[in-house]
């Protein structure tokens, strides 16, 4: 990530019915994701990725930069890039997205149908899972999971026969998970996980979702995201907790990858509904 760009290498979504505060279906809410999702999605492919570009060889490099200019400018919603009143105006502008489905509150079934609606941004959380033929679903399914640091403790503690099978896949998935101090760090170097891409590092800034905790601040989980990059050099931070249109740039300035969000994601997610 380039310092001051405003651009977002990853941006990744975070889903949690609970907080529209509203009875709704999962169908209804399914569709307002899946809107949110879209609309975001097309924005974001606007960002020209220059990595692509220069790996190209230099004599169709040309080619491609015209085809993919002249894609995004017919593609282009009007004025829509320029409206700052958006709520989602400061989201748009990103190179990957993900959308981290964190409504694990839901029967496993529902579960498994909203990652469905969601589609191919989806990653899968661990914590719906409670016993081996779930696992061995999300492992047929998944592409990505994300299994929280709290998760695999409790897992090595009380579920060691799922924990003992998901090692025994650990070559076949792409995992996530979280950082929150050196604890966490220790215990993900010990696990020697082949396909760890990517860390959310949080709170980052106070937020709803952890009451009164002041949050880490960027430099602290700076500090943080170096100390896992010893152990996993290809492992990318995600910046997570209290992100919003007026502070995201901070984490992009600073070494991660890009930013993780819920609220304002979910704002949009209720425009939809």
């Amino acid at each position: 990530m380039k310092k001051n760009s405003p651009s977002i290498d990853t941006l990744v979504l975070i889903t949690n019915r609970q907080l529209l505060k509203d009875d709704i279906s999962l169908a209804t809410y399914g569709v307002a994701l899946s809107r949110g999702i879209e609309r975001l999605q097309k924005y974001g492919k606007h960002c020209i990725n220059h990595t692509e570009e220069s790996s190209l060889p230099y004599n169709i490099r040309r080619t491609y930069s015209s085809t993919v200019k002249a894609n995004l400018h017919s593609t282009k919603l009007p004025g829509a890039r320029a409206d700052s009143a958006e709520p989602d105006n400061w989201m748009r502008n990103h190179s990957s997205l993900y959308t981290l489905c964190r409504d694990t509150d839901l029967p496993f079934e529902e579960y498994l149908q909203l990652c469905d609606t969601i589609g191919s941004t989806v990653v899968y959380h661990g914590k719906v899972i409670t016993n081996r033929e779930q696992l061995a679903i999300v492992l047929a399914t998944a592409k990505r999971i994300h299994l929280p640091t709290n998760l695999i403790r409790y897992w090595q503690s009380e579920q060691e026969e799922l924990w003992i099978t998901l090692q025994q896949h650990f070559q076949d998935i792409t995992m996530w998970s979280t950082v929150h101090n050196e604890d966490d760090i220790k215990l993900l170097a010990s696990l020697g996980i082949p396909n760890l891409e990517y860390v959310l590092i949080s709170p980052i800034f106070p937020t709803q979702c952890k009451t009164g905790h002041p949050g880490i601040g960027v430099k602290r989980g700076q500090e943080l995201l170096t100390q896992i990059q010893t152990h996993y050099p290809q492992v990318q931070g995600i910046a997570l907790g209290g992100i919003h249109e007026h502070n995201y740039l901070t984490c992009l300035q600073h070494s991660f990858t890009g930013v993780a969000i819920m609220s304002d994601f979910m704002k949009r997610v209720h425009n939809h509904i």
